[in-house]
């Protein structure tokens, strides 16, 4: 059977865990694509990838077409430093101005809406995407912009933009709970012989966020060359997340699912359908995720 195609963020949040698959850490069969979230997110509801991280919203709003893979999820329970909100003027008074969102994400722009509307009861806010580079060098540039994963990182300081919101650490502020701003998923229409297939490659990925996370200064090393961060502040970034899909975050996914349906993105709350659930497996997929998968593999 052909290799199963695997999407990959290309941002250096993912690093920890496509790290190990990448540099032969971990053996696998996949075959991987990089791109953007909004990227990766249309690719699997077209079904052009077998498995994939996609932004939450992306399985809120098509969980026809998609599946979760027990345990495993990009988290945070407070600040992320790579989802932003910078403004010229305080948050506060941005109700009835225009703000900038990113084209690379869906999450984070659902995310934003929420905060807007429900947290701070703004209903005059306009929004435009945009490319930030572009827009900020054009003569004209944003009253405030939403920046999310390497951008983010590398505006957050902007002498021009003072202001700036955590989206993930308001959120865990107002609601108490970590946020989800991905998952990993697969294609709903897999034949029966790649649905196994999947089953295993979800031990792989479990084995290789277990790996990514023991040998994170290795990695941090690594990411110091894209020149972003140093290796210091890529310590402290990576700790920021965390990789796993348990019931704390999961109780943080299904709280923004509600408000989804409240501000109007999806009709209803999408049920959280795991990988192997029809068969049975689901329910033991998900406790030997939660402990650890580098010992469920070994000892599989």
């Amino acid at each position: 059977m052909a290799s199963l195609k695997l999407g990959k963020i290309a941002f250096l949040n993912v690093w920890p865990i496509y790290f190990p698959l990448e540099e032969g850490w971990i053996p696998h069969d996949f075959e991987i694509v990089a791109r953007s979230p909004a990227e990766l997110n249309e690719l699997m509801r077209r079904g052009e990838l077998d498995m994939s991280v996609v932004s939450s919203v992306a399985y809120a709003r098509h969980p026809d077409r998609m599946q979760v893979l027990p345990g495993l999820a990009i988290a945070c329970d407070g600040p992320v430093q790579s989802v932003l909100l910078l403004s010229r003027r305080p948050v506060e008074d941005l109700d009835g101005r225009e703000i900038l969102l990113t084209t690379q994400s869906d999450t984070s722009v659902v995310l934003l809406k929420v905060l807007m509307q429900e947290l701070l009861k703004f209903r005059r806010v306009r929004y435009r995407r945009g490319v930030l580079g572009e827009c900020l060098t054009d003569g004209a540039p944003p009253t405030a912009f939403l920046a999310i994963g390497d951008e983010a990182l590398m505006y957050r300081n902007h002498p021009d933009y003072p202001h700036v919101w955590d989206l993930a650490e308001v959120w865990k502020r107002w609601t108490g709970h970590p946020f989800v701003f991905a998952l990993w998923v697969a294609r709903r229409d897999l034949l029966p012989a790649e649905r196994r297939e999947v089953e295993r490659a979800v031990c792989t990925l479990w084995a290789a966020r277990s790996r990514g996370l023991e040998d994170l200064h290795v990695i941090c090393h690594e990411a110091a060359r894209a020149g972003i961060l140093d290796h210091a502040g890529l310590e402290c970034y990576y700790r920021t997340f965390t990789f796993d899909l348990d019931s704390q975050t999961l109780a943080g996914l299904e709280l923004f699912f509600r408000y989804m349906v409240k501000i109007g993105d999806i009709p209803r709350m999408p049920p959280l359908d795991f990988v192997g659930a029809e068969e049975g497996k689901g329910t033991a997929m998900r406790e030997k995720a939660e402990e650890g998968g580098r010992r469920w593999v070994e000892n599989a």
